[in-house]
């Protein structure tokens, strides 16, 4: 049953946007300078759609829509290693919030002195693994 909306939700979305394209072009056509600032708009807003759409359709495979665990581990290199494990950490957390993932720190050991030496984050939103 998810499969089904989750595509239905897809062509809807391809359905919008081709009707959009027309409308586009109908303006296009009256050749009004009235609306080029509008054209412009709307042109850079589908631009950035269909770019979107185009990453959503190149990740197809069978787990691609689904959750991700993260897990970074600092390894040889003493309180470097670990201080990168958190810098690498912080930087994937703020991308993850950035795109509207929720976020779920399962596991964290702390450094010594400075950073982390593991940590093991659950990711979960449309297409994360992917």
């Amino acid at each position: 049953m998810r499969t089904i909306a989750s595509l239905q939700e897809e062509i809807d979305t391809w359905k919008k946007i081709s009707s959009r394209l027309a409308d586009l072009k109908d303006l296009i056509a009256i050749g009004d300078g009235a609306f080029e600032e509008e054209l412009e708009s709307e042109i850079a807003t589908l631009s950035r759609e269909l770019d979107s759409l185009e990453i959503h359709t190149l990740l197809s495979g069978p787990y691609d829509k689904g959750g991700a665990l993260l897990s970074i581990n600092a390894g040889a290199g003493g309180t470097d290693a670990q201080d990168w494990g958190e810098m690498l950490m912080r930087m994937y957390l703020r991308w993850a919030e950035q795109n509207g993932y929720s976020i779920e720190i399962l596991t964290q050991s702390p450094g010594e002195e400075a950073g982390i030496k593991s940590v093991t984050v659950l990711i979960e939103g449309k297409y994360a693994y992917g």
